[in-house]
C-alpha cells in the first residue's frame, strides 16, 4: 500500500475532514456540557480559529468554508460597542449555514448580554442550537425579549446560570422564542418553574431530552411550592418526555405532601435522577426506566418506593454507606437492574434489596428481578462479593421452589409467593473466576455471561473509583 502525508490530501478532502470534526463537536455541545478541549474556558482558540493556525494551507481552506464558522463560542469578558462587535463579523462569516452558537457571561455583564442578543437577533431563523450560561443579571432586565420571533432550526436549547441561582428573585419568564423543532432543552430550576405553560405547548410537541439543573450545592433544597411548580411545568409539556434528567434535585420534608396534594407528579418515559435520589417517590407511574447516576447514596432505595410501572433500574457510578439494619419493606416489580462503574458497597446493598442475606435475615423486596448486569467500562474492574452474589442467587433460586407453600420470609413482611429465580446474569470486567466457580453460576442461571479482564492494573477496581 502506498502511504501519503496529511499535507498532499487534497482541499476537498481537508474540508470533508475538518467537518466530520465539527459535527463531533457540535453533536457534544448538543447533548452535554462542552469538553474542554472544545471550550474558549480552557484557554485555547475555539473550531475553526485552532485549525486555521496549523498553516498557510489550512488557513486559507478554513477561511474559504462558510459551513466551518458555524460554531460560536463567545466568552462575555469585555465590553465591545455595539457597532464594533466580533461576533458580528463570525456570524457573518457563517454564510447561510445554521448556527451554533454558546455564550458564557463570564463577569455577569449585562450590557454585554444585551449587545449579543441584539447581534443574534438577525440570525435567529439560522439559529440551530443556543447555549447561554450566567445570564441572570439580564434575567432581572427585559433584555431577554430581545429574543422574540420565529426560529424554525432551533433544535437545542441550554439556559442555565450555575452562578446566580441562589441570589435571583425577580424569576418572571422571558423566553419569547417560537422554536416548534426544539428537540433538546436543558434549564435550571429557576426558569422551569417560571415558564410560561403556553410556551411549553407551542414549543415542546417534538422534545427529546429534557434537563433540570439544580446547582452543584448539596444543601439547596427544593420547597413544596416550588416543587409543585416545577411538576406543574412538566405536565405541561405536550408529551410524555422520552427522557428526563434531574441534576441534583434535593427535596425538602414538605414536598411530597405539597406535590401529592396538588395531585401532580414528575413523568417521563426515562427518569435519570443525578447526584440525589431525592425525587424518587415523586416520580409518576408512566416511568419505565430508572437512571441513577453519581449517587453516594443508594442505601437510601431501603427506604424509598421505586415507581410500580418502572421495569427496569440502572445504577452509573454510585456508592452507598454500609446497611445498619434489615431493609424496609419497600418491594418494587421490576424485572432487570444494571450496574455500571460503581463502588462494590452499591452493589452489595443491590444484593440485600434482590434477597442476599443481612444479619441471618433474608428479604425480597425486588422479588420479580430475572435479569442482573454488573458492567466496568474503560480500564476498571469490578470487585465483585462473590459469597454474597452466591448468597443472593441461591436464596432466590431456594425461594421460588417454596412458592407454591403460604407463608412469609423470616421477617415477616414480605411474602415468598412469586420470588423469581435469576435468569440473567452478565458480567462485564468482573475479576476472574475459577472454573469451579462458573460452574456453580451456569448451574444455577440459565443465561450467564462472565467476562474478565485479563490485565488488572493496580488501583483501577471500580470499588475503588469512589
Amino acid at each position: 500500500m502506498t502511504q501519503c502525508s496529511f499535507s498532499s490530501l487534497p482541499a476537498e478532502t481537508v474540508c470533508s475532514i475538518l467537518k466530520a470534526v465539527l459535527d463531533d463537536i457540535v453533536q457534544d455541545d448538543m447533548m452535554v456540557t462542552p469538553e474542554p478541549e472544545h471550550q474558549l474556558l480552557a484557554g485555547g482558540l475555539t473550531f475553526p480559529h485552532t485549525m486555521a493556525s496549523v498553516c498557510k494551507r489550512w488557513r486559507d481552506i478554513v477561511s474559504s468554508t462558510p459551513e466551518l464558522w458555524t460554531r460560536i463560542f463567545w466568552m462575555i469578558d469585555v465590553l465591545y460597542d455595539e457597532g464594533r462587535h466580533p461576533i458580528k463579523s463570525q456570524l457573518e462569516k457563517s454564510g447561510s449555514y445554521p448556527v451554533h452558537l454558546t455564550i458564557i457571561n463570564s463577569w455577569s455583564h449585562s450590557h454585554g448580554i444585551r449587545v449579543i442578543l441584539h447581534h443574534i437577533e438577525p440570525y435567529l431563523q439560522r439559529l440551530k442550537s443556543l447555549r447561554m450560561a450566567n445570564f441572570y443579571e439580564a434575567h432581572h432586565r427585559p433584555y431577554l425579549d430581545t429574543l422574540i420571533g420565529y426560529a424554525p432550526q432551533l433544535e437545542s436549547l441550554h439556559l442555565t446560570d450555575g452562578k446566580h441561582v441562589h441570589h435571583c428573585t425577580d424569576s418572571k419568564s422571558r423566553l419569547k422564542l417560537d422554536c416548534p423543532a426544539l428537540r433538546i432543552f436543558r434549564i435550571d430550576r429557576i426558569v422551569a418553574c417560571n415558564l410560561n405553560h403556553r410556551w411549553l405547548k407551542n414549543n415542546l410537541t417534538h422534545v427529546e431530552l429534557v434537563t433540570i439543573s439544580c446547582g452543584p450545592d448539596s444543601h439547596d433544597q427544593t420547597y413544596g411550592p416550588q416543587a409543585v411548580k416545577l411538576c406543574q411545568a412538566l405536565e405541561a409539556i405536550p408529551r410524555q418526555i422520552p427522557c428526563l434528567t434531574l441534576d441534583n434535585l434535593r427535596l425538602s420534608h414538605s414536598c411530597l405532601p405539597s406535590i401529592h396534594q396538588a395531585g401532580v407528579g414528575i413523568g417521563a418515559e426515562q427518569v435519570i435522577l443525578r447526584i440525589s435520589i431525592d425525587a424518587l417517590a415523586a416520580i409518576d407511574d408512566g416511568c419505565q426506566t430508572i437512571v441513577i447516576e453519581q449517587c453516594n447514596s443508594v442505601h437510601d432505595l431501603q427506604s424509598i418506593s421505586l415507581p410500580s410501572s418502572s421495569k427496569s433500574l440502572v445504577l452509573d457510578g454510585c456508592s452507598s454507606k454500609e446497611p445498619r439494619r434489615v431493609p424496609d419493606a419497600r418491594t418494587w416489580d421490576g424485572d432487570t437492574v444494571t450496574i455500571t462503574n460503581s463502588h462494590s458497597s452499591c452493589i452489595e446493598i443491590i444484593l440485600h434489596l434482590l434477597g442476599a442475606p443481612f444479619n441471618d435475615h433474608t428479604c425480597y423486596l425486588w422479588r420479580h428481578v430475572t435479569t442482573l448486569k454488573l458492567v466496568a467500562n474503560g480500564d476498571s474492574v469490578l470487585d465483585l462479593p462473590l459469597t454474597l452474589l452466591k448468597a443472593m442467587i441461591g436464596s432466590r433460586k431456594e425461594a421460588t421452589g417454596k412458592n407454591s407453600l403460604s407463608g412469609k420470609n423470616d421477617e415477616g413482611n414480605v411474602e415468598l409467593e412469586s420470588v423469581r429465580p435469576l435468569m440473567v446474569f452478565h458480567v462485564h470486567g468482573g475479576q476472574h473466576l475459577s472454573c469451579m466457580e462458573r460452574a456453580w453460576f451456569k448451574e444455577r442461571v440459565t443465561d450467564f455471561v462472565w467476562d474478565y479482564k485479563r490485565e488488572v492494573r493496580s488501583g483501577l477496581y471500580a470499588g475503588n473509583l469512589m
